[in-house]
């Protein structure tokens, strides 16, 4: 027999097969992974530390993220901040405005994260595409259009290598907070800004 339209419309919806994912699982295994990885480094962790961390079996990790690479750039994500272009007026205040800005996400509580994955990246694509994705290419696409606009302005020579003029400055920065557990400063940030500007300057 044919089923009515009336029929169809009070049938009850399928509900999707298995559990449905719980959050707070998510959260604690992120979570456990994120210590982890400040606490062994990349190369210490391991899916059954995280699992007896989080209070969860293997298994339950493995349905989400399906080896240690994707489990630690999902632990990664969302640690730094969104970049916005400052866009100030002024060569100076712009560049300040950045570097303040990732100063400041690195000096954040998971801010040495990502820092834990710098000798994997020749090895891994995983981690290489997301620090270049979610970390280096946003920040540089910010920095080339401040620079850019100093050139335009007659703040910066027209001769510099934009790419390389940001490579320049926040070379500095990134070394420092890879090495050294001490957090960022201001003053660390405007000299190397200062130094920066006097060597392109017109």
């Amino acid at each position: 027999m044919a089923t009515t339209s009336s029929e169809k419309q009070s049938a009850p919806a399928r509900r999707p097969r298995g559990r449905p994912r719980d959050p707070r699982v998510e959260g604690a295994v992120l979570g456990a992974t994120r210590e982890l990885l400040l606490d062994r480094g990349y190369g210490g962790l391991t899916i059954a530390a995280v699992a007896d961390m989080a209070g969860v079996g293997k298994g339950t990790i493995y349905l989400r993220w399906p080896d240690k690479e994707s489990l630690v750039v999902g632990a990664l994500a969302a640690v730094w901040s969104r970049v916005d272009d400052p866009d100030t007026g002024a060569l100076r205040d712009d560049l300040l405005t950045l570097m303040i800005g990732l100063m400041r996400d690195v000096n954040g509580r998971d801010g040495r994260l990502p820092f834990e994955i710098l000798p994997e990246l020749q090895r891994s694509g995983a981690l290489r595409a997301y620090w270049n994705n979610e970390i280096a290419r946003p920040r540089a696409v910010v920095a080339l259009d401040c620079l850019s606009r100093g050139v335009e302005r007659g703040e910066m020579r027209a001769d510099v290598d934009p790419m390389q003029a940001w490579q320049l400055l926040a070379s500095p920065l990134v070394a420092v907070a890879a090495v050294d557990d001490k957090k960022l400063s201001t003053q660390q940030v405007t000299a190397w800004v200062d130094i920066f500007l006097r060597g392109v300057a017109p």
